[in-house]
């Protein structure tokens, strides 16, 4: 951000990923990082850091990511790490983290038009996080350095029409008639880009000759779809938690600044706040999409974190957006919208990996209660569920995460606001029900099993029993053959009675 920034956006597209033909195998293999298949040749590069690494950067721009990185690592606990990191050498890792090449070379740009106003903000980054519970996180870092696109329902339109990558309703399908979806998304600068394929203007049809239609549910843009086929064709991939990415950003703004500082609940409850912390565009006070007054308030105050309201700075935070607002002073624009690029990003991306993970598992113990009953491998796939699960709670949902103040009061009011621990509460008696009924299976196998041996001890017990009585010897001598006949006959009449009583007493 070398130019002036007015604001900083980041876009958030959570989804689920698997490979074709995995669906029935277990769920370890399913989400095995190392089964997924990448082009060797695209834009994306893997980038891993290195535990205590000690090389001297003498590069401006790598000195200053380094730095970035440190305050990151520092901030949040060493068991942390893992899932925010691609730590090399690490044995099981949780994380693969891959950036795109271009906008670290070239100028990129990621163009929003909307009725007749077009968006351009630079693109810092482009970052693909695939995770080993199945799912992923597509992410665009974006520097908003146009002056004529600081205003406040500039800011809201961009957070609005920026982040939606599928209709909500087929009354979006016509560009004219749109209100809730951009005419036009467009990465502009990118590699290969032949034949638009980082652009979507969401030509949607029903007549049936268009690429998509009312059958088409849950598809995301074009862009976001080639984007994640440039790393990897065969991976499937299919949007979770919303149809909209969820939302970063910070707003440097000296005029609302001094509204914060001078009187901060009139300012809480005005509809630029609302709007901008629930993510509404529009300049009426009926786009605000929460009409009765009582519980805006409600909503409002439960999202809003005002720690450093005296300073001029809000925070707001839902389970779609994590959004600050601050003035324009040289702290603000150095060091907060740094934390709200880095340490606050990293933050939201746990917790929305958290919430899909768990949609994930929960997916998963559907498929897998519906399984016929006699399914031979139904006790591994639950088992598997189990075990993955477990690594889950231990090693990505974490109560906490640092020790600093802020950092522990933002988490929480993130999980609050995600209902974290009511549906993780809820999936641990999901997976344990699950867990508990297939060890019931097993149990009951292994009562047949042992009365199947219970039978047959008891059927050979009059051959015992004979045996015993007359000995092993008796076909040394040809003359008591007859001793044979007997034997055998009295071994089977004996056998059939306790084979019949045994029968009986079962049914």
């Amino acid at each position: 951000m070398n130019k002036h920034c007015y604001s900083y956006h980041i876009f958030y597209f959570p989804f689920k990923w698997h490979l074709p033909e995995e669906e029935k195998k277990l769920l370890s293999e399913q989400v095995d990082l190392k089964h997924i298949p990448v082009e060797t040749y695209s834009m994306w590069e893997r980038r891993q850091i290195t535990r205590r690494d000690k090389t001297i950067l003498t590069d401006e721009k790598a000195l200053k990511d380094a730095q970035e990185l440190f305050g990151e690592q520092q901030y949040y606990f060493d068991f942390v790490h893992p899932v925010l990191y691609d730590i090399k050498n690490e044995p099981n890792p949780i994380i693969s983290h891959y950036e795109r090449r271009e906008p670290q070379e070239n100028n990129v740009e990621y163009c929003i038009k909307h009725k007749n106003k077009e968006y351009i903000l630079r693109i810092d980054a482009i970052n693909l996080n695939l995770y080993a519970t199945g799912v992923g996180v597509l992410s665009f870092y974006l520097a908003n350095e146009l002056e004529e696109q600081k205003g406040e329902s500039a800011i809201r339109d961009i957070n609005q029409y920026g982040r939606r990558i599928m209709p909500p309703h087929c009354g979006e399908f016509t560009a004219n008639h749109r209100n809730m979806l951009a005419e036009c998304i467009s990465l502009k600068g990118l590699h290969n880009d032949v034949n638009l394929r980082y652009t979507d203007s969401y030509d949607y049809s029903i007549d049936g000759k268009s690429q998509f239609g009312l059958s088409d549910t849950w598809q995301p843009a074009t862009f976001i779809r080639n984007l994640i086929e440039d790393l990897s064709p065969s991976l499937i991939v299919i949007p979770i938690i919303d149809d909209r990415m969820l939302v970063n950003c910070w707003y440097s703004n000296n005029d609302l600044a001094m509204k914060v500082k001078s009187d901060s609940n009139e300012f809480i409850n005005s509809d630029f706040w609302y709007k901008y912390v629930f993510v509404d565009s529009g300049d009426n006070d009926y786009d605000v999409t929460c009409q009765n007054k009582e519980l805006r308030t409600k909503l409002i105050k439960e999202s809003t974190y005002e720690r450093w309201q005296k300073f001029g700075t809000l925070y707001g935070i839902t389970r779609y957006s994590m959004v600050a607002l601050t003035d324009e002073g040289d702290f603000a624009k150095n060091c907060l919208s740094m934390h709200m690029r880095t340490i606050y990003s990293r933050m939201f991306e746990l917790a929305i990996i958290q919430r899909a993970s768990m949609l994930r598992f929960s997916g998963e113990v559907t498929r897998v209660s519906v399984l016929e009953k006699g399914n031979k491998i139904i006790a591994e796939r639950i088992g598997s569920i189990y075990k993955e699960y477990i690594r889950f709670v231990n090693q990505i949902y974490f109560r906490s995460v640092t020790a600093q103040d802020q950092g522990i009061e933002m988490y929480n009011l993130l999980m609050k606001q995600l209902n974290t621990k009511e549906q993780i509460k809820d999936l641990d008696e999901e997976i344990g029900e699950l867990h508990e009924y297939i060890s019931l299976l097993i149990d009951q196998k292994r009562n047949e099993n042992s009365e199947w041996l219970n039978i047959l001890a008891t059927l050979l017990l009059p051959a015992g029993i004979i045996t015993g009585l007359f000995g092993m010897n008796m076909f040394e001598c040809p003359s008591n053959w007859w001793h044979f006949w007997v034997q055998f006959s009295i071994i089977v009449v004996f056998s059939a009675i306790i084979y019949y009583i045994i029968k009986k007493r079962r049914n």
